[in-house]
């Protein structure tokens, strides 16, 4: 891939990462709904949390909420970074002047991109064990979302990328050997 190409789909992932998690501490701050997937309930002023600090549990509680959906938020975008890439390295190697064999070699090199999105969720799993001890129920929004992310984008990328390619190489292969007499 072309350095220029590169340059513009990483300048493309931060600004639309940037724009969500914009768009999820907005939801957070004028959104009860959003607020309360994170938090578990509506805030409300419960006391001191103890007689030598300021804060209340309400306050404390609402900076785990947040520190929670900054980890959800962060993990999606980490999610959809690992999608796009899968599909440029694909772009790359569909549009490449290659054989067939050199491709299906450069394919099978790829796989790695395909679980990227697996580990981006397993990685989600292990921050919101992490978070369990302020908010449980973030932690379980957090571990389940990212790992069902995860699960759903490898399997779109090996279902709508991986196997129609796989496939299509493998019948040009299969065709230049039957044609040429074998190689």
């Amino acid at each position: 891939m072309k350095k220029g190409k590169v340059l513009l789909m990483l300048f493309a992932i931060v600004a639309v990462g940037a724009g969500f998690v914009w768009a999820m501490r907005y939801g957070f701050e004028h959104s009860e709904l959003i607020r309360s997937a994170f938090s578990g309930a509506a805030n409300e002023v419960v006391g001191e949390a103890g007689s030598d600090s300021a804060a209340t549990l309400a306050e404390r509680g609402r900076i785990t909420a947040l520190v929670s959906m900054y980890i959800f938020a962060v993990i999606t975008v980490l999610q959809f970074a690992s999608l796009m890439t899968a599909v440029a390295v694909m772009s790359g190697i569909r549009s490449g002047n290659d054989t067939a064999e050199l491709k299906l070699k450069q394919l099978e090199n790829a796989e790695l991109f395909f679980d990227i999105p697996l580990y981006v969720g397993l990685f989600g799993t292990v921050s919101a064990f992490l978070v369990m001890t302020f908010s449980p129920q973030s932690s379980r929004l957090i571990a389940y979302s990212s790992t069902l992310i995860g699960i759903i984008f490898s399997l779109v990328l090996r279902l709508t990328l991986q196997y129609p390619m796989k496939r299509r190489l493998l019948r040009e292969i299969a065709v230049g050997w039957d044609v040429g007499g074998g190689k």
